[in-house]
């Protein structure tokens, strides 16, 4: 998808009522910074939480790979998994639908598949439309990616057959993007919504017992960085609320179906349903990453154009060895040391003093403002 045209967002910024695609994420990891003292205490017990969950992590993974996926046994030991990774749900299954094998659920966190599957034993639908285990150790891939193709036919057939021969459910997240769940909801994509089988919206809310407020999901973070978050602090508390389960209204298309329940859901959580896609979060993500590469860029083509300039001509830039080293002492003294004896000289003089100066002039804005 391409980025966004300042008209197009502009137009997301009406038709979602004022929400910026920017309120949809946290920017900061801390959102509440702790007392220095608890940060030091902590510590130590902190990362001997995170080596023990890695290592007892890795090895319930392994197990689990080797349980068939209906075994008894399995989700008894991914129970104790999850608590051991500090993951603690609670869940209000009023409305549990046995017939709906398709589960349907916002997206907040790296852990909301384990999340979900520790309480209701599921599969999921990968980027590419695939069954897989949702308790596999790559149980962190398709967490945010960009908004996909729709499915062909032969999909729809497969992923149907599937769910209505399948004995455990299916869950599948149609945001395709993580968001900080206070504000709104990514637009739905309507794939799976094609096929012809009742869904169940869940409603995931997740909040890091800590001593400081932490985001278990920040804008251009790492999936990396989100694991090591979630294993160094106490516990992930997940609040599941399942919802009356819906179908495809006969007069309704696919669109209208998938943005009904993204409504529900957001009505439900009391969030506003916006139209902006996991592409836009991606974009994001690019462009505010994009001016910083820029300004080191345009800092080191400066201080190159100066080297060179000083080499073609007198110095009044005291030059270094390389455009990349320290930055230079500049002075504004563009005084030639011979004046020439030609108009011709004495004006392409001129223009390379003129030329030195001016990129003299940028390098030092560039310094002042600490780009």
């Amino acid at each position: 998808m391409l980025a966004p045209t300042e008209s197009s967002q502009e137009n997301k910024n009406i038709i979602t009522s004022g929400v910026r695609l920017e309120d949809l994420f946290d920017s900061s990891r801390i959102l509440v910074s702790p007392k220095f003292y608890k940060v030091v205490l902590y510590f130590p017990f902190g990362l001997f939480l995170f080596i023990t969950r890695l290592i007892g992590g890795i090895f319930g993974f392994l197990l689990l790979s080797l349980l068939p996926v209906t075994s008894k046994k399995k989700s008894v030991i991914f129970k104790g998994l999850s608590r051991i990774l500090g993951i603690i749900v609670e869940v209000d299954d009023k409305y549990n639908d046995e017939n709906a094998k398709l589960l349907i659920a916002n997206h907040v966190s790296l852990l909301d598949r384990l999340a979900v599957n520790a309480m209701v034993p599921c599969n999921s639908i990968s980027k590419d439309y695939k069954i897989k285990n949702t308790d596999a150790f790559s149980f962190w891939k398709d967490v945010d990616i960009p908004y996909p193709r729709d499915l062909t036919n032969e999909e729809v057939a497969a992923l149907q057959q599937y769910i209505e021969g399948s004995s455990i459910h299916v869950l599948h997240f149609p945001e395709y993007g993580t968001t900080n769940g206070k504000t709104g909801l990514l637009k739905f994509h309507p794939g799976v919504f094609s096929l012809n089988v009742p869904v169940q919206p869940i409603l995931i809310n997740v909040s890091l017992s800590s001593f400081m407020t932490v985001s278990p999901c920040v804008l251009g973070s790492t999936v990396w960085a989100d694991v090591v978050w979630a294993l160094i602090l106490p516990s992930s508390f997940f609040s599941l609320k399942f919802l009356p389960s819906m179908v495809k209204l006969p007069e309704e298309s696919i669109a209208d179906f998938s943005k009904r329940v993204q409504q529900t859901m957001a009505s439900a959580m009391n969030l506003k349903p916006t139209v902006y896609t996991s592409s836009d979060k991606y974009e994001l993500v690019k462009r505010i990453q994009t001016p910083t590469i820029d300004a080191s860029s345009s800092r080191r083509n400066v201080e190159s154009n100066i080297a060179i300039s000083h080499k073609q001509s007198s110095g009044f830039i005291r030059s270094t060895d390389s455009p990349s080293s320290s930055p230079q002492k500049l002075s504004m003294n563009t005084a030639a040391e011979t004046f020439g004896k030609s108009p011709k000289e004495r004006m392409a003089s001129y223009q390379e003093r003129r030329k030195i100066l001016l990129d003299a002039a940028r390098l030092k804005y560039l310094e002042k403002h600490n780009i």
